[in-house]
């Protein structure tokens, strides 16, 4: 028989025959990964007749050469990685033959290097002192273990650095400047991102690979270049204090954010034959609509300082409104821009009520927005537009929830697919939810 040996983040683990050996980032874990892609118990190593196994046992996997480890004998040294196959390294070999008969450990402790205390230190301080501080404070304050640890590659972590110090650098960068807009630009782009992770969590799109990135970013300047080229110039002709002008700034913003969602869809579906779930198309819909609100909010935000500024005693208001502006106004479009981008899904899916589908999409979220326009101009409170607000809240978070049930039933209506055979198969070879 012989012992086991790991080896992670330049520690060596030493375990005997019959000890079960996890491997996780749980504390609990016999070698702890302090990484947030590693599972809290992700894998174990347990010896048999055979010697020594080592398995997956969490929601991630371990790969060993590239290849998903699942559960292998370890006949030899192998450096495996959690979670990826460029994920945390740990180096397990079989150790040295175990002594002969006798009582053996249940687990050897991990070996701790103890620093070696010498003379030398300043005149009326105990030997040694200085040599013992420097290593409590290598010990407490592991810089170069944070600067080399593999937790750095996740988004989470590095998306906390940005925000954390934009506020600040916005401060040095903009304290002179002269144009009102700037705020708004600044900081409806340091939320909107956040936006969109949220969206995501929600939304459960899938994986976002290459394609559906690049077709976030047609959206992306889809949306702008709309908005320059025909969406302002047509509201400049509209009043939304007028219902009917409201109804047309409506359709005219919801158009604007559903075009490039259509146009990707098209020509996905006629040139790749690539029929993405409707979810991903409910993510690119709040990706629009996060857009328009940052444009938007640029313009509005502005409004809001200059009213501060010619009007003091409206200052409290005036504040309420820019942080109204840059917070909500990009989720605002985004959730109604999520509703259409659905109906628009299920319509390139399902052909034979295409055109009614996205119309239906697109003309209920055209009439919540004209709602919540004129209700602005004609009552002296907010609530009935906070109302607005939640009941389109309250449809897109319906859509998050139903939105596989919703398209496995019209997948399975002949009201939308007809009566094809081929749609028949289709439904019967689907995945289920």
């Amino acid at each position: 028989m012989s012992d086991i040996r790991v080896v992670y983040d330049g520690r060596t683990y030493l375990f005997a025959p019959g000890t079960t050996v996890t491997i996780g980032r749980s504390s609990e874990s016999s070698v702890v990964v302090d990484d947030p892609t590693v599972s809290r118990e992700h894998a174990q190593l347990t010896y048999d007749a055979g010697g020594w196994l080592l398995s997956d046992v969490g929601r991630g996997r371990t790969f060993w050469e590239g290849q998903d480890v699942g559960q292998r004998r370890v006949t030899r040294p192998m450096d495996i990685h959690l979670a990826s196959p460029d994920g945390p390294l740990v180096h397990v070999a079989p150790g040295v033959a175990a002594p002969g008969p006798g009582p053996q450990p249940e687990a050897a402790m991990p070996a701790v290097a103890t620093p070696a205390v010498v003379d030398g230190g300043p005149p009326g301080q105990p030997p040694g002192s200085t040599q013992e501080l420097l290593s409590a404070l290598h010990i407490l304050v592991p810089i170069k273990s944070w600067l080399t640890n593999r937790g750095w590659r996740t988004g989470w972590r590095i998306l906390v650095i940005p925000y954390a110090l934009l506020p600040l650098v916005f401060l040095q960068l903009y304290s002179n400047t002269l144009n009102p807009a700037t705020p708004g630009w600044a900081y409806s782009l340091y939320v909107a991102p956040l936006w969109a992770i949220a969206f995501y969590l929600l939304i459960r799109p899938g994986r976002l690979g290459r394609r559906e990135l690049l077709a976030a970013l047609v959206v992306i300047g889809g949306v702008l270049a709309w908005m320059q080229v025909v969406t302002i110039n047509l509201n400049g002709h509209l009043n939304p204090s007028r219902f009917l002008d409201a109804l047309g700034v409506g359709f005219n913003e919801e158009f604007t954010k559903a075009v490039p969602i259509l146009l990707i869809a098209l020509v996905l579906r006629k040139f790749r034959n690539a029929r993405w779930d409707v979810r991903m198309w409910m993510f690119l819909g709040t990706v629009a609509g996060l857009t328009f609100g940052v444009r938007e909010a640029s313009q509005y935000t502005a409004e809001s300082v200059l009213g501060i500024n010619h009007n003091p005693g409206q200052v409290i208001v005036g504040i309420l409104s820019f942080a109204e502006r840059v917070f909500v106004d990009g989720f605002q479009h985004a959730i109604w821009a999520g509703i259409s981008a659905f109906f628009i899904g299920i319509g390139i899916n399902y052909a034979r009520r295409r055109i009614q589908l996205i119309v239906a999409g697109i003309s209920m979220v055209a009439l919540l927005h004209a709602l919540n326009d004129w209700i602005l101009s004609h009552t002296n409170t907010l609530w009935p537009w906070v109302g607005i607000q939640a009941l389109s809240l309250f449809l897109f978070l319906g859509y998050t929830l139903t939105a596989h049930s919703i398209e496995r039933r019209v997948r399975q209506s002949p009201i939308f697919r007809g009566e094809s055979i081929l749609a028949d198969q289709f439904s019967e070879s689907s995945p289920a939810p």
